[in-house]
Formats: C-alpha cells, structure tokens, sequence
C-alpha cells in the first residue's frame, strides 16, 4: 500500500506525482526546487515563486552561429548537388572517363557538405539548449526536457525528427509567442522532413521507369530541387530562431509578449 512517502506534491500547479517523477508532469518544475510534502500544500494561498536556480544568457551569439552555418551548408549542398547533376549528364553521355576525372577533382568538396552539416546541427543543439536553461529566468516557466537533454535530442537520429519541432514550439508557447510563430515550426518541419520520403520515391520511380542514363539525367535534378525546397524550409527555421530571439529579448526587457 502507497503512503505520503511515495508522492510528492508540486507547489507550483499542486499536482501530486510520484516519487520517481524528477519533474511535474503538469508544469515540468523540477522535483529540487518545486516539490512539497502533499500534507503540507495549501490550497487556499498563491503559490510562493520558484526559486530561479540560473540567471539569464544571451543565447543571441548562439543564433548567429546556427545562422551563418545554416546558409552555410545550403550553399555547399546546393554546390555539390549540382557538381553531381553535371556527372551524371556525363555518364549518361557515355563520357565515363571526364565524369570519373571531375568525380575526383571534386570529392574533398562532397566531403565538405556533411561536416558542415553536422557542425550546424550542434550549433543548434547549443542554441535550443541556452533558451531552454533561460526559460525559468525569465519567467516562463520550465521545459519538458532539461538543457542537457535539449541538447542530446537533435543529435538522435529519428527522435529529433520529432524533438526539432516540438521543442521549438513549446519554447514559443512558454514565451508566449502566440500561433503565428507555431505555424512557420509547422511549414519548416513540413518543408524539410517529408521531402526526404517524396524524394525517394522520385528516385525509385526514374530508377525503373527508363534506362540508366535517364535516371542518370533525372536523379540529379530531383535531388536539386526537392533540395531546393527543402533550403525554403531551413530558411523559415531560421525565422522561427529569431522569432524565438525576439521573445527572449522582450522577457528579459520586460516587454509585453507578442
């Protein structure tokens, strides 16, 4: 039998949870700074403010960074997509030896695209990481996640398909952001993420609809175009950091939310 021993009370939202839960699974204040015995809630009192256990950083240099390496990888990925468009034209040209020779000339660049891409992806993860740890020191309460977790979750393969959203748009939401700003994570995840699939099927398609040098001629202008689409798509993310920024900003200002 369950005693008061095995629950914890949030002195924040009164919630009970049990005694394993490290945050409310209401309003995600941690258990170290928000928990009280049940007994000893007071449900006629306001709840006393948490105590705020980090002051606020500017996560702004962060986005900078997130920035630049962003437009950054579009500009490389654009780059090495149309170099391999142009090898493929060779081959299906027949001209196999200057599409080895260009191949070769041009691979340290192909190299390039996933270091890039895999330095943006942690400078973004530092970023989500700042405005998350900023959350409670300016009022607007405590993630789902801690910032250490915020910082693993982009890193996850097939968990940050989900996490890169939804992070964004509670910390929208906890800013007080309004549903403008929600619906571009919307438009950016929907721009990036099922573009891949689409693709992929393109290229199954051209794959067995015709011989291999139609394929060799049309796989390239796929992958630059749903490439394309997919840049729109990082752009509008970038929008949505700086709309985060801007929010950040007024809290710490004092400003009304927008």
């Amino acid at each position: 039998m369950k005693t008061e021993a095995d629950f914890w009370a949030c002195s924040q939202c009164r919630s009970i949870n049990p005694i394993k839960s490290d945050r409310c699974y209401s309003c995600h204040a941690p258990r170290a700074v928000a928990a009280v015995r049940p007994t000893d809630m007071s449900m006629s009192s306001a709840p006393a403010p948490l105590a705020v256990t980090s002051s606020y950083r500017s996560s702004v240099p962060r986005a900078i960074l997130v920035t630049v390496l962003t437009l950054l990888f579009i500009a490389c990925t654009l780059t090495a997509l149309w170099v391999a468009w142009t090898i493929g034209l060779l081959r299906a040209e027949g001209e196999r030896e200057a599409a080895d020779r260009l191949l070769q000339l041009r691979l340290p660049f192909f190299l390039v695209v996933p270091a890039v891409g895999a330095v943006t992806l942690l400078s973004y993860a530092a970023w989500i990481s700042r405005v998350v740890d900023n959350l409670p020191a300016l009022g607007a309460g405590y993630s789902r996640v801690g910032p250490t977790m915020a910082f693993i979750e982009p890193l996850l393969p097939l968990i940050n398909v989900y996490s890169l959203a939804a992070r964004a748009g509670e910390v929208i939401q906890k800013l007080g952001g309004g549903t403008h700003g929600l619906a571009l994570v919307a438009l950016a995840w929907l721009l990036v993420v099922p573009t891949f699939g689409v693709s992929a099927w393109i290229l199954r398609f051209e794959r067995y609809a015709g011989t291999v040098a139609d394929f060799f001629r049309g796989a390239g202008l796929t992958l630059l175009v749903t490439f394309g689409i997919q840049s729109i798509g990082l752009v509008v993310g970038l929008w949505v950091i700086w709309h985060i920024e801007s929010l950040c900003s007024a809290r710490a200002d004092g400003e009304p939310s927008r």
